[in-house]
């Protein structure tokens, strides 16, 4: 997976725009939408987790929340989001599925992970790490698509995790608009500890 998107990187961005690719608006507006509405937005510490190039630090920043820090499986890609300039720290070769001690237990406020949870690329069982490095009572908010979400049984794992109140589920924007004919759930979640 590594090598492809070593591969991919310097055509990632034009190609996903060609397919109208709007995960990072989406998730941008699902975070924004559970932020409160009037008053000055207090500092957060944000991890875009599997970053790519750098198009949810450019949302996170045209939204007011800059720097952020980010990780990728993919040295390239994260050379490419450094270019963005809406990054702190940047973390390459960061493998989700196996702890990363690179990256702090409880450090973030919300841990962003968009267009990673799709077929062939991140397992559902990352989430435990997204989980890891998120603070008590942070916000962990992701993309699905949602026919990663139903063939992976992803609402199997995350209703376990709320069940055990390890999470708990907020609002969310399902079914909602990803890629060209193509569809994906925004979800959201305060993490427990």
């Amino acid at each position: 997976m590594r090598n492809y998107y070593e591969t991919w990187s310097v055509d990632y961005d034009n190609d996903v725009s060609e397919e109208n690719y709007c995960g990072p608006r989406m998730l941008g507006d699902l975070f924004d939408s559970l932020l409160p509405a009037s008053g000055a937005r207090r500092p957060m510490r944000i991890m875009d987790a599997c970053c790519g190039t750098g198009l949810v630090g450019k949302e996170l920043m045209l939204r007011g929340f800059s720097p952020v820090d980010g990780c990728d499986l993919s040295p390239a890609m994260t050379n490419l989001a450094r270019e963005t300039q809406a990054y702190a720290t940047l973390y390459g070769g960061v493998d989700l599925t196996e702890h990363n001690p690179m990256i702090a237990d409880n450090q973030y406020d919300a841990t962003f992970c968009c267009g990673a949870f799709i077929e062939g690329h991140l397992p559902t069982e990352a989430i435990h790490e997204l989980m890891r490095i998120t603070k008590n009572s942070g916000l962990i908010l992701l993309s699905t698509r949602c026919t990663f979400y139903i063939a992976e049984h992803f609402d199997s794992l995350l209703n376990k995790l709320t069940a055990s109140r390890q999470l708990s589920a907020l609002p969310s924007f399902m079914n909602a608009a990803y890629l060209n004919d193509v569809q994906a759930h925004y979800l959201a979640f305060a993490v427990n500890k």
